[in-house]
């Protein structure tokens, strides 16, 4: 399958969906010779035009020249003739040539397109099904994905089976993934997870068939909750997968597994670790066998996550290898076409390499690359990830005017994936998920027992296939390719309107409680009606505040006084949910936030920090352009304990007690401009992460004598 389909964190779905479309027209049921007598010996018109489109199907694509001349002649002598089925036919296959002989996609969808029109009312649901997915398949493989969902809507309004409906719910999730839209890209995860999972639980024998589709929608779900960041969540999810997977032993899982989770080490910053799993990756890849292109495609992945893993930790010539062997791969050496969709992410990771070594023009040169192809594809997280690096290359260039306006499109951009809504919205999908599930007559556990206990077939039948070269492949997700027009199963719903009704009032709940609740406390709320206040013995309060802020106001006007503020503390909000901290709330120019809470975090000193530094360098950089239409900034940082909970019982409010909170308050207010001022206790905490400079014993109001320290990162 071309690479160019997958993305980044979830590749699976779209390869398994992919390998019909590549199938297509390889299978024939003749030798070329056969079909030349059948051509020979055919008395009527309509025998002639079945047998030049058979001689054309069973023509490999290396006689390309013979095989478009079988199949012209097919459609002239049917259109001469007005024989509908023979030009659908002829048509389908042309488009077949051009996809998968040229890869040329516009004329595919052309003549897909042309098959839709000439058929009209006459072509019954299953044919016009496969030419809607082979169109679908097309724009796919373009990185039109919004032309490609367009074209799985109309699949979805056909009288279609049960199991259709699960492929093109899936298929609808990769492409919503790859457009970075996560909340729709799981919800339809769900959708078809959910229906497979009753599938499930209605059979009497499970088969290798069902556990493998659902293994590969759990996977699409663990690369999203590394994608909000949850990457315990994804971690968890990915060795979970790795259980099921050891009963059927399917090498790609293993790979594709362990692929996620050096993804989400990656992220974590921690990059020994991320390597470690990538390595591993090189070598299961290569153990797999099979398809050489395919081994490429995944090479390719591995090989620029290696590379971005390398630059991290500063080892700038074991960074360079394996991202121009990444480049290579991708820019289609050895290949008709290259990976489209990799390639942003590939030319983000060479352009900051060549930023490091100061080489810039080659930097930018890279990066224009990027941004221009993750436009064209609408993957904003990727775009995302580009407009960060240029920043940083026109810092460096002291082109900070550029630097600034970079940063912000980079902060707007990932605020607008993964903003409190969207992740208020993946929640509460995520949520109704399982709630649809609890619905049902059986739960998981039992569907998942009945697997269990049918993978002793299922690993035979899996050794049985694999003997079959590569139609191993197609078993991953067969789901979705050898079961769309088997007949309906049942006819029942999942479940009855009136669970639907409270499904509708439950979500609308959720959603007002998630957005002025932690998760963890809202879902106590709803369970017991009530919720109590909770002491924790260790987390971190930061308070900011800025400098100067009454005379700022007279100078701005209050309409471009409160704009600013609202700029300043939504890029603020970003940085939080970054690093999994907790916003209290803001009081007039002040900004509260705590780390460590309501889950307990043993790195919350050092996520605060972390947090402290992008907020002051954001006011920096701010600051450098806007001059004195912003503001300078205090941060003050003190870790202790804290009573949590929520106050009254109207307009109610999440907040945080104690002396930590007031020392905190003391740190900001005893600060200096532009600058991290941490207690002792922070200190403690944090002191091998980062650089610091002891202010020595200073007097701060009702707490006597406090050691402080400024905190910068490490150089």
């Amino acid at each position: 399958m071309p690479g160019y389909l997958r993305m980044r964190a979830a590749p699976l779905l779209l390869f398994c969906l992919m390998l019909l479309l590549n199938a297509a027209g390889q299978q024939t049921s003749f030798s070329v010779d056969s079909l030349k007598k059948v051509l020979s010996r055919a008395n009527s018109d309509s025998a002639k035009v079945l047998a030049l489109i058979e001689l054309g199907n069973a023509t490999g694509c290396d006689n390309s020249k013979a095989k478009l001349d079988y199949l012209m002649k097919a459609l002239n002598l049917a259109e001469s003739n007005n024989y509908k089925n023979g030009i659908v036919n002829s048509e389908r296959i042309i488009g077949e040539y051009y996809e998968n002989c040229l890869h040329q996609f516009d004329k595919a969808i052309e003549r897909y397109n042309k098959a839709l029109v000439n058929g009209g009312e006459t072509i019954n649901t299953p044919d016009r099904f496969m030419l809607f997915n082979k169109i679908a398949g097309c724009y796919t493989l373009k990185a039109d994905f919004s032309k490609a969902l367009e074209y799985y809507g109309k699949i979805l309004n056909l009288d279609i089976g049960r199991d259709t409906v699960i492929q093109i719910l899936a298929g609808s999730g990769v492409l919503y993934q790859n457009m970075g839209d996560l909340p729709r890209a799981l919800k339809h995860y769900q959708q078809a997870y959910n229906l497979l999972h009753e599938d499930i639980v209605s059979e009497t024998e499970t088969n290798v068939d069902d556990t493998l589709t659902l293994m590969g929608l759990k996977h699409q779900i663990a690369a999203i909750y590394a994608a909000i960041p949850d990457f315990e969540r994804a971690i968890q999810s990915y060795q979970e997968i790795h259980e099921l997977n050891k009963n059927i032993g399917y090498s790609w899982f293993t790979a594709w597994g362990d692929m996620g989770i050096g993804d989400c080490y990656l992220n974590m910053g921690d990059y020994n670790k991320a390597i470690g799993y990538y390595l591993k990756v090189v070598d299961e890849i290569r153990k797999i066998g099979g398809d050489k292109n395919q081994q490429a495609e995944y090479l390719t992945q591995v090989m620029n996550k290696l590379g971005e893993a390398y630059h991290a930790l500063g080892k700038i010539d074991s960074a360079f290898s394996y991202a121009t062997q990444a480049m290579k791969m991708a820019e289609g050496e050895n290949r008709n076409t290259p990976l489209k969709t990799q390639l942003p992410a590939i030319y983000t990771t060479v352009g900051k390499i060549y930023t490091g070594k100061r080489q810039y023009n080659m930097a930018l040169h890279y990066l224009d690359k990027a941004l221009a192809i993750s436009m064209e594809t609408g993957a904003t997280d990727k775009r995302s990830n580009v407009w960060l690096a240029l920043s940083s290359v026109y810092e460096q260039m002291g082109r900070n005017a550029d630097a600034l306006k970079a940063y912000q499109t980079h902060i707007s951009l990932r605020d607008s994936l993964y903003s409190n809504k969207k992740l208020q919205e993946l929640t509460r999908i995520d949520m109704l998920g399982d709630f649809e599930r609890r619905q049902l007559t059986d739960s998981l556990k039992r569907a998942e027992e009945k697997v269990a206990a049918n993978y002793k077939l299922q690993r035979q039948k899996l050794l049985t296939y694999s003997g079959f070269g590569g139609l191993v492949l197609l078993l991953l997700l067969s789901f979705f390719i050898f079961r769309g027009y088997r007949q309906e199963k049942k006819t029942n719903t999942i479940i009855t309107n009136a669970n639907n009704a409270i499904t509708e009032e439950k979500r609308i709940s959720e959603q007002l409680l998630h957005n002025i609740l932690p998760e963890e406390v809202a879902e106590e709320l709803k369970e017991k009606g009530t919720t109590a206040a909770k002491y924790y013995e260790s987390v971190t309060v930061m308070f900011t505040d800025f400098v100067n802020f009454t005379e700022a106001g007279e100078r701005m006007g209050s309409q471009e006084l409160v704009d600013e503020l609202h700029t300043c503390f939504k890029t603020f909000d970003t940085i939080m949910d970054k690093y999994g901290i907790e916003k209290i709330k803001t009081i007039g120019d002040a900004y509260l936030a705590v780390s460590g809470l309501p889950v307990p975090n043993a790195n919350h000193a050092q996520n605060m920090v972390m947090a402290a530094i992008e907020i002051r360098d954001f006011m920096l950089q701010h600051r450098s352009v806007l001059q004195d239409k912003t503001f300078e900034i205090r941060i003050g940082i003190h870790s202790g304990d804290v009573v949590a909970g929520i106050v009254g019982v109207k307009k109610f409010a999440y907040d945080i007690w104690g002396d930590t909170v007031n020392t905190a308050a003391r740190m900001e207010q005893s600060g200096v401009a532009g600058k991290i001022n941490i207690s002792q206790s922070t200190y403690d905490l944090v002191k091998d992460k980062f650089s610091f400079s002891y202010r020595g014993e200073i007097a701060a109001k009702n707490k006597g004598n406090l050691r402080m320290y400024l905190a910068e990162p490490v150089a």
